[in-house]
């Protein structure tokens, strides 16, 4: 394989400094001292532990000869990689959620095993851990402090035992509300503006369809 053939499958930084390193018949130890650091750091850098600093690049680029804009082109390492602020996000995967009308969800209480994708009228991508989620757009003015009337509410119908202070989406005599759940008693709580949404206590007939994950304002 020519030597051309051998930097243009070098993908990452790491994957560079060795192949430059390599080509210009240094050992790692050969280019540690022209650089002033140890010679595990090079193998640090060349394995993708972790990548050189811009100024370290450069000084790297001059040693090895080779265009600083070629090393600093490569791909970086996961570990650095890792450290951007976008980086949890990025990595998690895009999920397709069902947006389904407010009275639609009702009937998850009644069958909990419905698909909500047969309900759908529309699709949002959305990042999330759960598998089993669906949208609906806000018709309760029960909770216009947190979710307004239009937002739309990630409701993930997974989860059936919501934690003190979570909102969930639960089914009263066949109608879907959107509260927030306390225990202790166990009660559903109003959030609104207005003052003539009273707590429901909840009993056997009450049944929780799922928990709000987020919620989307659309303009």
């Amino acid at each position: 394989m020519s030597n051309v053939e051998q930097f243009d499958r070098a993908r990452s930084i790491g994957e560079r400094i060795r192949q430059a390193r390599k080509s210009s018949g240094m050992s790692q130890a050969d280019l540690a001292r022209r650089l002033g650091v140890s010679q595990p750091a090079i193998a640090n850098w060349e394995s993708g532990l972790h990548d050189p600093r811009r100024l370290m690049l450069a000084k790297l680029a001059a040693a090895l000869e080779s265009p600083l804009d070629w090393l600093a082109a490569g791909d970086r390492s996961v570990g650095e990689s890792d450290k951007h602020a976008a980086a949890a996000y990025l990595r998690r995967p895009v999920q397709h959620v069902p947006v389904i009308s407010f009275r639609s969800a009702a009937l998850l209480a009644i069958d909990m095993t419905a698909d909500p994708h047969t309900m759908a009228e529309d699709y949002i991508p959305v990042t999330a851990g759960s598998p089993k989620m669906f949208g609906v757009f806000m018709e309760d003015e029960a909770v216009n402090q947190v979710f307004p009337i239009g937002a739309l509410v990630v409701i993930d119908y997974a989860d059936h035992a919501p934690n003190d202070g979570v909102f969930c989406l639960a089914s009263v005599a066949g109608d879907p509300i959107l509260r927030r759940w306390r225990e202790g008693p166990p009660r559903f709580e109003p959030a609104s503006s207005e003052d003539r949404y009273e707590t429901v206590f909840a009993d056997d007939a009450i049944r929780i369809i799922g928990c709000a994950r987020l919620s989307i304002r659309i303009h």
